[in-house]
């Protein structure tokens, strides 16, 4: 039986923007620090993409 569940795009592009911005941080702490130059995309497109889902329409699934 398959799930018949719509799924949000916006919850799984800002679940891949948090783990790239946690592994990000964990490389520039761990590596390297010019890692943290990255962190001028990904947050960002993160706050983005979350303004997004919190703005959308009220009827709208998150």
């Amino acid at each position: 039986m398959r799930n018949q569940d719509k799924v949000s795009i916006g919850g799984m592009i800002l679940l891949v923007l948090v783990l790239a911005t946690a592994l990000i941080l964990q490389a520039g702490l761990v590596h390297n620090a010019g890692w943290y130059r990255a962190l001028y995309i990904s947050l960002p497109l993160l706050l983005i993409v979350l303004l997004t889902i919190l703005f959308r329409n009220p009827g709208a699934k998150p």
